[in-house]
């Protein structure tokens, strides 16, 4: 029970839930850790992980990998993603949690397969409107930046399922909601200054979505 405890906290901490029902992570197959391993096999890597790598830019070689699926740069120091990232043209997952990020370039909203982005644990003032885009995401964690607002497209996701938003300042959500009743199973508002009215207007716009307030 004392290992399980802090396991099951990390995986919370990471954007991730024992419970979690709704939203479903495929199989990407084999994971390399290295870029040097990755481009021996550049057509057929579909996992990169650089999870807490000495990682202090973005790598480019990582372009070169056209059939990635998924990439993991957390708790690198990357701080930036180039524009040249649209050339991933298969990412389907992006994990971008605890690189130091103080922008995310619009970019990101041209990675039309993406199901799965993680920005939480940064210092993002501002996500990029153009990830209203990205219409086959179903997950979004931007958990623990700087936001006070986030762009009125992100409710236009209409395959959103769970939208991570806690330990922001935000005061309020876009008016119109209406597109995420339609699939939003759960929505994370913990540590925002969210004012009684607005958390009701919230409740009524998303009736059968789970609101942590």
């Amino acid at each position: 029970m004392k290992i399980l405890i802090p396991l099951l906290a990390a995986i919370v901490a990471a954007g991730c839930s024992s419970s979690d029902k709704f939203h479903h992570r495929p199989d990407y197959g084999d994971k390399i850790t290295s870029v040097e391993d990755a481009l021996k096999k550049p057509d057929s890597v579909r996992y990169l992980s650089l999870f807490c790598r000495n990682v202090p830019v973005f790598p480019m070689e990582i372009l070169q990998l056209r059939n990635l699926e998924k990439l993991s740069l957390r708790r690198t120091t990357v701080g930036e993603v180039p524009q040249d990232i649209a050339a991933l043209t298969n990412l389907k997952c992006f994990d971008l949690g605890q690189t130091g990020l103080t922008n995310l370039t619009p970019a990101v909203g041209q990675l039309f397969q993406l199901t799965d982005l993680y920005v939480n644990d940064n210092s993002l003032a501002a996500l990029p409107p153009e990830l209203g885009k990205l219409k086959r995401l179903e997950y979004l964690n931007a958990d623990r930046n700087q936001l006070r607002e986030i762009p009125a497209s992100i409710c236009q996701l209409e395959s959103l399922l769970w939208l991570r938003l806690n330990d922001n300042r935000i005061r309020a959500l876009p008016q119109d909601l209406s597109p995420l009743a339609r699939n939003l199973k759960r929505l994370y508002l913990r540590g925002n200054p969210i004012p009684v009215a607005e958390r009701d207007r919230i409740r009524r716009a998303l009736p059968n979505c789970q609101l942590i307030f």
